[in-house]
């Protein structure tokens, strides 16, 4: 079953017209449908993960793809405040809401390995704030 079934999902408007804003949405989407095929798609195998509350780091999309079971809760929705593309760099921005009525907040810093639309991610560094 698809984690994001009934899951109501609000993005900003006129996300559309940069196409690596939707990648970056896509990608944050598929990391909450833990859909492995489009993380593997988007994302080099080399690619390193900072956790910057947790100051951990998992290298490689094998270790990143690993830990996509680890959340189990229910989600309910996730609001997507913002997403900002400039060159190979790309931040997005928003909350996820779980069933238990905890909330997490969270801002994506992504480097890409070119600033062309076939790049692919080569560092996350994760601001997460669970409430």
């Amino acid at each position: 079953m698809d984690p994001l079934t009934n899951v109501t999902m609000t993005i900003p408007k006129g996300c559309d017209n940069a196409p690596r804003k939707k990648i970056v949405i896509d990608l944050i989407v598929a990391f909450l449908a833990k859909d492995e095929d489009t993380i593997r798609t988007n994302v080099s195998e080399s690619a390193v993960w900072i956790n910057i509350a947790t100051s951990e780091e998992l290298r490689g999309v094998d270790q990143i793809v690993s830990r996509l079971d680890e959340n189990d809760q229910q989600l309910t929705d996730v609001q997507v405040s913002f997403v900002i593309t400039h060159g190979k760099f790309a931040s997005i921005d928003g909350i996820v809401h779980y069933q238990d009525d905890s909330a997490l907040y969270f801002c994506e810093v992504l480097t890409f390995s070119s600033a062309s639309n076939k790049g692919v991610v080569k560092e996350m560094k994760s601001y997460h704030v669970l409430k």
